[in-house]
């Protein structure tokens, strides 16, 4: 214990407060200096003219890359599937070897089934601005290397930055002074700057902005350029107000460009190092397969990027707990897979990253693409009228029945395998509640879908789940815009529309055809149904199964016209591989084809030999979601000359109603599930005219096909709808 006299030691605290003093005036001067000297090389002109350089340097290292690895690539062409597998299931957890001192608490958690993403919102601002800046702040003395340079910015932008605990913790003030809008999120000392990037994402602060700067305060002292190298990525992302305002424009005009980086800083597979197998852990946590040869990622993690791609990381359901805790890691750590992982994302969801000499070509094109004489493509989704009792369910399936049974009861049949699925927000509702169907309705509209295609159940006069449709048509103020499609097929106890169990057989007497109208009219006249070309618009699931097609659809636009709604645009669904086919006569009846994934026009590639522990008594088969989206056919004109309006799946799983003869696509997710739907209506588009794209299905829980909130991913499928069609939205609140 000092024994030294109080004033003593009070006047020795204060001499060596006032040496430390010293020296922080003196490694400030210094720090100043050493910025004014790289601020004069990297603009100098010699560090300009260089830059094709480094940036072809860089090229040149990821073709030598994919040099080298081509000849196992054509090796193994008839011998691997076309769509990678790496990322579709958890790898093997690591335990700590030479390369890695230290076992991955990312490989050591991985994702439970049932785990949902958080459901927390960071307090939005009063008036929410069109761009984000994310400043991530470890390292304070760098701090106005960021500062200096946000007084470029050509608009107005909110600022969230997140403050590391600790000598970071003491710039609050002087943030709040220079930018009083400015939100301060505190976080620990943990994951560097991915783990603050994915508590936001968590936190939903991306959502409504056009555009998203990433920054933080880099220093990588392992590297002898380190400070040269924050340099210049700040500078490449906000070089100029004009820079900038290009970059911006650019992701508000083009929707498929996903992320932004400085010339020379887009890496490829040759900067793996020890983060392949995390970044699979990651994918794994979604699921999304991806191609480790194709690697590209914003190095130096500092980026502009599309806000959808960045809330994304909430879907893999990340804590602090997953994340190293700080010990200078160099490779290998969850921050450093979660940098590489952004582009791999990016690259799955169809998404472009380009570097920033390609901004002003890429504008260019986006300003150059004349609007279409006619509406952007429609996107309407399947709606499946079920979720009510009806006395011919409690008779058939036991007292209570709806597919909510289904759902809950299914199990699991391989280890990562996504049964039973959660609903999300809306729960297991009850459609005899027509309230239900405007919640519906408004998820829908603030989200990019313009309509439900609902099924309709009508056997020879006898319409069965139909109390939906009667509460609506009674209802005028519920804001649903509707259509109708025929579900045609006798109802069986397999659930497959086949002819063994029949509970309700379909069959066609004489007069059915009017019957039909009949009951179709008060739903053809109400003012929210969907019309094409002008008419109402019908969908028939099993065109083949008509007795007379042509006819019976000429009757049909006959009565329309004579009931002043201008005849009816009668589309069919294509022949799945266990229906009948579309003959002549139908082909010259219908106005168009639907295309009607999974029973058309998808690519299939079987996991079964990859599915962990699968249950030895499946006799049905799993498939890649990935394989289905690349093999896609989007062609518009088909059979006869017809016209096909595209159609996809956000997932398929059938487990819950047919068990272990089921067929699943292991899984549906928002990443994969965004590559297809752009693609998709960037086909519709092109195609010109009364454009429409389907989406199987709304709610088809039993099935795995849902775009509305589930309790996995949240309102995920409708937030990718939205980006794709660019819809714009109020921010939403707390459900999302």
């Amino acid at each position: 214990m000092d024994q030294r006299d109080p004033d003593d030691l009070l006047e020795a605290l204060r001499a060596e407060n006032d040496e430390l003093r010293a020296r922080i005036s003196v490694l400030e001067a210094a720090a100043e200096e050493y910025r004014r000297q790289m601020t004069a090389v990297l603009t100098s002109a010699s560090w300009r003219v260089s830059a094709p350089l480094r940036a072809s340097a860089g090229k040149l290292r990821l073709l030598k890359t994919r040099a080298r690895s081509m000849p196992r690539r054509l090796a193994g062409r008839d011998r691997h599937p076309v769509t990678p597998t790496a990322g579709l299931f958890a790898p093997a957890r690591r335990r700590a070897t030479s390369g890695t001192p230290h076992p991955s608490p990312l490989l050591e958690r991985p994702l439970v089934h049932g785990a949902r993403q958080a459901r927390l919102m960071l307090e939005p601002p009063p008036e929410q601005a069109g761009i984000l800046v994310v400043a991530h702040v470890f390292y304070p003395e760098v701090w106005p290397d960021i500062e200096d340079r946000l007084a470029r910015m050509p608009e107005d932008f909110d600022l969230i930055v997140t403050l590391a605990e600790g000598p970071a913790e003491s710039l609050e003030g002087r943030i709040s002074g220079r930018f009083p809008r400015a939100r301060i999120h505190r976080v620990a000392n943990v994951g560097r700057d991915s783990w603050p990037l994915v508590d936001l994402a968590r936190l939903g602060a991306f959502e409504g902005y056009d555009a998203v700067l990433k920054v933080h305060t880099k220093r990588s002292v392992h590297r002898i350029d380190g400070d040269a190298w924050r340099i210049e990525l700040l500078d490449g992302l906000l070089p100029s107000p004009e820079g900038i305002r290009r970059i911006v424009d650019l992701m508000r005009r083009d929707k498929d460009v996903g992320v932004v980086v400085p010339t020379g800083h887009l890496k490829g597979p040759e900067t793996w190092g020890s983060n392949h197998e995390l970044v699979e852990a990651l994918a794994a946590r979604v699921p999304f397969a991806f191609d480790p040869d194709a690697l590209r990622y914003p190095a130096g993690s500092m980026y502009w990027a599309r806000p959808w791609l960045l809330q994304r990381l909430a879907d893999l359901v990340l804590g602090q707990e997953h994340f190293e805790s700080e010990a200078g890691h160099l490779d290998g750590s969850t921050a450093h897979a979660i940098e590489r992982f952004v582009g791999v994302m990016a690259t799955a969801a169809g998404l472009a990253q380009l570097e920033t000499d390609e901004v002003p070509s890429r504008l260019h094109q986006a300003r150059r693409a004349t609007t279409p004489a006619t509406a952007p493509p429609r996107v309407l989704a399947f709606y499946l009228p079920q979720y009510h009792r009806i006395p011919e369910n409690d008779q058939w399936w036991g007292e209570g029945f709806t597919d909510w049974v289904n759902v809950a009861r299914a199990k699991p049949l391989y280890r990562g395998h996504a049964q039973p699925v959660e609903p999300g927000e809306l729960g297991r509702y009850d459609l005899s509640d027509v309230k239900v169907m405007q919640q519906q309705a408004e998820l829908a509209a603030d989200h990019g879908v313009d309509g439900f295609v609902m099924y309709h159940y009508w056997f020879d006069g006898r319409a069965l789940l139909d109390t939906p449709l009667r509460n609506l048509l009674a209802d005028p103020t519920v804001d649903f815009p509707f259509a109708l499609c025929w579900a045609n097929e006798s109802w069986t106890r397999r659930w497959d529309g086949l002819d063994q169990d029949v509970l309700i057989a379909q069959t066609y007497p004489p007069g059915w055809e009017d019957a039909f109208y009949d009951n179709l009219l008060p739903a053809l006249k109400d003012h929210r149904y969907l019309r094409v070309d002008g008419k109402p618009l019908l969908v028939v699931y099993r065109i083949g199964q008509l007795p007379d097609a042509a006819q019976t659809i000429a009757r049909w636009r006959a009565r329309a016209e004579e009931d002043g709604l201008g005849g009816l645009h009668v589309l069919a669904v294509i022949p799945s591989r266990d229906f009948e086919g579309l003959s002549g006569t139908a082909a010259d009846a219908v106005d168009g084809l639907v295309h009607f994934p999974p029973g058309s026009g998808i690519g299939l590639q079987s996991l079964r030999d990859l599915a962990p522990d699968l249950d030895p008594g499946h006799s049905g088969d799993i498939y890649s979601y990935d394989a289905a989206v690349d093999g896609a056919d989007l062609r518009t004109t088909g059979p006869h000359g017809l016209r096909v309006h595209p159609g996809v799946m956000p997932g398929w799983d059938n487990t819950p109603r047919r068990g272990s003869a089921a067929y699943a696509f292991h899984r549906g997710n928002p990443v994969s599930f965004r590559r297809w739907l752009s693609r998709a209506v960037d086909a519709a588009a092109a195609a010109g005219g009364e454009s429409l794209v389907f989406v199987n299905a709304w709610n088809e829980w039993a099935e795995g096909a849902c775009l509305e909130p589930d309790g996995r991913f949240g309102r995920a499928n409708l937030e990718t709808v939205r980006q794709v069609t660019g819809a714009r939205s109020r921010r939403p609140d707390a459900g999302g």
